[in-house]
């Protein structure tokens, strides 16, 4: 699949915070006749969409057309420093079980380090912080659902070991050299 490029500076999701947004016009939006979408100011169409949950439940919010494909998802992932577009692509991702797998499984089978900024991006991924199989299960054969689970459960292991080698090279930044020579 060839990706498009993706402005990775501008909005690509809407969302309420807290529920402090609850219609389309509280994010200056207006409905385009005959249809289910609206359009912003620059003309840019947007659909509605139920977001992410950050605790006190799902957020009211809109995704920029055409949505993003997993690989436009995967680089406002790891690459924007918009808040709503590390969110939401996070959220979207879920959508693409399979690649997103594949993916995570090629980033951390890699015999190189992630940084910190990576580490906490992916944590953003719902599938890396719960051991949930996360692949299709419909016609599946039970031994298959199981193998996709032990995937998924690796991943997360991963993804966790990732984390602990972070915080051991911050903490090893903020002890005196003499100390760390003794460990």
């Amino acid at each position: 699949m060839k990706t498009e490029n993706i402005d990775i500076n501008e909005k690509h999701f809407l969302a309420s915070f807290r529920y402090n947004k609850s219609k389309p016009e509280d994010f200056g939006l207006k409905k385009v006749d005959g249809t289910e979408h609206f359009v912003d100011k620059k003309g840019n169409l947007w659909m509605n969409e139920i977001l992410w949950d950050s605790g006190w439940g799902n957020e009211y919010g809109f995704i920029k057309l055409p949505e993003p494909n997993f690989d436009q998802l995967w680089i406002l992932l790891t690459k924007s420093n918009v808040e709503v577009n590390l969110l939401g692509s996070a959220e979207l991702l879920t959508r693409y079980p399979n690649e997103l797998k594949t993916k995570l499984q090629e980033l951390f089978n890699r015999n190189e380090k992630i940084d910190r900024n990576l580490t906490k991006r992916l944590a953003h991924l719902e599938l890396v912080n719960h051991i949930t199989n996360h692949s299709g299960v419909k016609g599946k054969r039970p031994e298959d659902v199981d193998a996709d689970y032990r995937e998924w459960k690796k991943l997360k292991d991963d993804f966790d070991r990732l984390k602990t080698e972070n915080i051991i090279k911050r903490i090893k930044k903020l002890l005196p050299t003499p100390y760390i020579k003794n460990c």
